[in-house]
């Protein structure tokens, strides 16, 4: 044991006194262009794409780049690569263990609509309140020593809610409803229109070698899907969390802990400071609840399929039992389906040919076993979302066009249950009248009975210009996240999308979303080391709806443009 020991300690000294020190503990976004583009070097190089469990450390971004075969490469392939590699902030730590920055990004966006009657909502935007950006973003980061990494983004920004005085109501109308808006959020009120609820981006990375330890508050994503994720979806402002992670050529693991904002609260009435409104166990109000979930992935037949398996729960509870954070448990045999909800997705990706990627996701809440009576009155629905889609990438003058095509349907009684679902609350304040409780799905966006068809293409030249052209039909059954979860032969017998026979003044709601954007940072290309931060963006978006909202005969149409430039110093 003691000379175990001490082999230990000279490695761990060796590799701390390393000829050329470097923090690998950065941690970049979900949506990170760095990302992207290795993404579009695998499918080039004909190997499925790399893990999509993001964020990512730099040191996983460095791993997947230099496990590409380069020789594979086209010309502009073998560019990107060599960009992408420089683009990674790997510090230099031999003349300080601490560095550290303070950016500075001034932005002005101007949004404008045609219908300020049915379009209100921040939900019916579809550049909406967690893609705009703040007046100014003040990005904070440091680096410590080789092993450890600190980002916190601060911002003064325009609120989502205000207090709406024509209907007494706390709500986004005030800001999504005008013809005309911006992001400037000081209002005649001076601060009544300022969002307190910074940061959203607050993480702090640890590791060394392949191991990851990252903590705090960011988004998630855990998917190749294009129109979502049917697990872990980046929709929501941010998670906060814990999570454990581990990589090498064929194989991740991921461990993660989320938590969320009590369920008990429902409504902007309960104004209440303390995190905890009801703290005595003997009740059934559990206040504790959090996503607990833990992810392999696998690469085989040389690279060409990649392979995901993600255990998770919903874990829900007035009093913490530590018992059920176990790791290595598997969840469903906790049998605790008073306090947890399981659920298991399977992920699957094949590149069969150079520059085309299929996948298929499956994600099982709830699904009868051999033989189990369907007729019953205690028989439970079915709940299971399904997405499948295929990507194309090609080299194309200095960059690459992408199209891609999705399908994807999700039961009517998917995410939810009779005692602890996947809805989860984001409690939030607001300068006028208290607080306000945005609510959302846990997994897809688009949440249950839904079935979406989607294809897009677009052009991407690495930090310098990105366009891209959508287009998504939905059909959205009357089953949402209001829904009430039941059993028996009338609730085990919808389909998706289901149109309930007894409700004869609603319907399935038809959507047709069509959006065009582009994002260009063209001083890049020049020498110019003030200007090349500043970038320009023009969004585009055409919404129908028949039966909006699922009221019958409600048909609603909306031309949304969005206009921005920001300069990143």
């Amino acid at each position: 044991m003691r000379r175990l020991f001490t082999m230990t300690m000279i490695m761990l000294i060796a590799g701390s006194l390393s000829v050329f020190p470097e923090n690998m503990q950065k941690v970049y976004p979900v949506d990170s262009p760095i990302y992207e583009g290795i993404r579009t070097l695998y499918a080039q190089a004909q190997m499925a794409p790399p893990s999509s469990s993001g964020p990512y450390s730099a040191a996983e971004l460095s791993h997947m780049l230099h496990y590409l075969p380069k020789e594979q490469l086209s010309r502009q392939g073998k560019e990107l690569h060599t960009q992408l590699l420089q683009a990674l902030d790997t510090p230099d730590m031999s003349a300080s263990s601490v560095q550290g920055s303070i950016g500075f990004v001034p932005a002005f966006e101007i949004y404008t609509h045609t219908n300020e009657d049915d379009y209100r909502l921040d939900t019916d935007w579809l550049y909406d309140y967690d893609h705009r950006s703040p007046l100014v973003g003040i990005p904070i980061e440091l680096f410590m020593t080789d092993y450890i990494y600190n980002q916190t983004d601060f911002a003064i920004l325009k609120t989502r809610i205000t207090y709406n005085n024509a209907e007494d109501i706390t709500d986004t109308s005030e800001i999504f409803s005008p013809l005309v808006n911006t992001n400037f959020p000081f209002s005649e009120d001076l601060v009544d229109q300022v969002d307190l609820n910074f940061p959203e981006r607050a993480v702090i990375g640890m590791g060394f070698d392949q191991i990851s330890l990252t903590l705090g508050r960011d988004d998630l994503n855990w998917s190749s899907g294009n129109t979502g994720s049917l697990t872990v979806g980046d929709h929501l402002d941010f998670y906060d969390f814990i999570r454990f992670s581990t990589f090498s050529d064929k194989f991740k693991y991921t461990y993660l802990i989320s938590g969320f904002d009590s369920p008990s609260w429902t409504s902007s009435s309960q104004n209440s400071t303390v995190v905890d409104d009801d703290t005595d166990p003997a009740t059934t109000d559990d206040n504790l609840k959090m996503y607990i979930a833990h992810r392999f992935e696998f690469r085989w037949l040389q690279d060409r399929v990649s392979f995901a398996l993600t255990e998770a729960m919903i874990y829900q509870t007035a009093a913490m039992d530590f018992r059920y954070l176990n790791p290595a448990m598997f969840f469903h045999d906790l049998f605790i389906r008073g306090n947890a909800n399981s659920t298991l997705a399977v992920e699957l990706e094949v590149n069969p040919i150079r520059n085309i990627t299929v996948y298929g996701n499956i994600l099982v809440d709830e699904f009868p076993y051999p033989g189990e009576d369907q007729s019953s009155s205690g028989a439970h629905p079915t709940a299971i979302g399904q997405q499948y889609g295929i990507e194309g990438v090609y080299p194309l003058g200095p960059g690459f066009i992408t199209g891609w095509a999705e399908y994807v349907k999700t039961d009517p009684f998917l995410y939810l249950r009779d005692e602890v679902d996947y809805i989860v609350n984001r409690r939030m304040f607001n300068m006028e009248k208290g607080f306000a409780i945005d609510r959302n799905f846990l997994g897809y966006e688009y949440g249950n009975d839904v079935l979406v068809m989607a294809g897009g293409l677009s052009y991407q030249w690495f930090d310098v210009l990105t366009g891209s052209v959508m287009l998504l039909s939905m059909q959205h059954g009357e089953n949402d996240i209001d829904t009430e979860w039941g059993m028996g032969p009338d609730n085990v017998e919808q389909s998706t999308p289901y149109d309930d026979p007894d409700t004869l003044d609603m319907g399935i709601e038809q959507s047709l979303l069509i959006s065009a954007r582009i994002e260009a940072t063209p001083f890049t290309l020049t020498d110019s080391t003030l200007l090349d931060g500043l970038g320009f963006m023009t969004q585009l978006d055409v919404i129908s709806h028949q039966n909006k909202d699922n009221v019958l005969d409600s048909d609603t149409r909306d031309l949304q443009l969005s206009v921005g430039i920001s300069w990143e110093f």
